[in-house]
């Protein structure tokens, strides 16, 4: 896989300075196809792939990538100087799955891939789970890329790990946007029911509705246009009418670094997030336009912690020296002491949507340990 990432980028350098060299034909043959075979799909095999797929309105897409010669994921290529973020590329791809009954698919250029889960009750742009850009993989290394790629496989789609993982990733942020809702604008019935359940000594309603927001985060979780949006009753507590908060800095809402992220990069963040904020009861976040910044420690808060967002991955600084810091992942980890940055610390952690937050979290730990 690693091999075949290093030729199609050199393929694609070869294509974008050829004249007339970057057409849609050339980005198939020579940068799509090759890592569909790393992936292990034979496109010599029409039960496994099939090109130019009739689709319900008797158009076709690029590829059906076939398990049992059932369709599994749809991939609809463009010439590799094309924009994915164009919407009528976006809609195109994905109506063709979902309207064929295909749960998965692929728009790609070549060098970029977005992969949306097509049944998702959301907007065309939310249904993005994650991407990949294989122009990350000299910078970052290509044994993140590869592996993020490595869900796309068909021993990946044999197994169900796309569809295991795609599942819960779209299922969490459903439910905490559902009880969002519900905390901001509450029921009478939601409210006695925890009323209930939280016993004796009595909370007050007022009390028990604003733990339950400083408990679910209402202020992270809520969507500009939702909660924020449906007046006094319902507003995020703190928030002011443009959703932002008050305070002596300017404060921006978590909105502001989550915007139109995949599904994947958000799941990731709020996981993270839920750990730094459960680290102990000294930790605040203060949330600025190009960071979130994470802070602990008596007396004076000091900084422990950072967090910029991307659309492919989540930067995390910490407060640690790189010199002493162990384990020291070279795959996800970098020393930026002499390297520009709006975060605070001078160990940058790389999170791809698909990663285990075990190792992060433990430095995360070592960092709020030493303030």
């Amino acid at each position: 896989m690693r091999d075949t990432i290093t030729e199609v980028l050199a393929r694609a350098a070869e294509l974008r300075a050829a004249e007339r060299g970057g057409n849609e034909a050339n980005t198939k043959a020579l940068l799509i196809e090759p890592m569909l075979q790393a992936l292990g799909w034979d496109t010599a095999d029409l039960g496994q792939v099939e090109r130019e797929y009739r689709v319900f309105d008797n158009t076709s897409l690029d590829y059906a990538l076939k398990v049992d010669g059932v369709p599994r994921l749809f991939v609809e290529a463009k010439a590799v100087a094309k924009d994915l973020g164009d919407r009528s590329f976006i809609a195109q791809a994905v109506n063709y799955a979902n309207n064929d009954g295909v749960l998965w698919c692929v728009l790609t250029n070549g060098l970029s891939y977005r992969v949306y889960k097509t049944n998702e009750p959301v907007g065309m742009e939310k249904k993005l789970l994650f991407e990949v850009d294989l122009e990350e993989a000299p910078g970052e290394g290509a044994a993140n890329v590869a592996r993020s790629l490595e869900l796309l496989g068909r021993q990946a789609l044999i197994d169900g790990d796309l569809d295991l993982w795609g599942e819960r990733v779209f299922t969490d942020v459903r439910i905490r946007h559902a009880l969002a809702d519900l905390v901001a604008d509450p029921p009478k019935s939601f409210l006695s029911a925890i009323h209930d359940a939280v016993g004796a000594p009595e909370v007050s309603a007022e009390a028990l509705q604003e733990s339950l927001a400083r408990v679910l985060d209402v202020a992270a979780i809520a969507a500009p246009g939702r909660a924020e949006s449906r007046g006094s009753k319902g507003k995020v507590p703190g928030a002011g009418a443009k959703g932002k908060f008050a305070g002596k800095a300017k404060e921006f809402h978590l909105s502001h670094h989550l915007g139109n992220l995949p599904a994947g990069i958000t799941d990731r963040f709020e996981q993270v997030d839920e750990f730094i904020r459960g680290l102990g009861p000294d930790v605040s976040r203060r949330i600025r336009k190009q960071y979130i910044g994470y802070f602990g420690g008596k007396g004076k808060p000091r900084s422990f912690c950072t967090v910029e967002t991307q659309r492919r991955r989540i930067l995390i600084y910490l407060g640690l020296d790189p010199a002493a810091t162990k384990p020291w992942n070279e795959a996800a980890m970098r020393n930026v002491q002499q390297v520009g940055h709006f975060g605070m610390g001078d160990v940058e952690y790389s999170i791809r949507p698909d990663a285990d937050l075990n190792e992060v979290k433990d430095l995360i730990r070592q960092a709020y340990s030493d303030l």
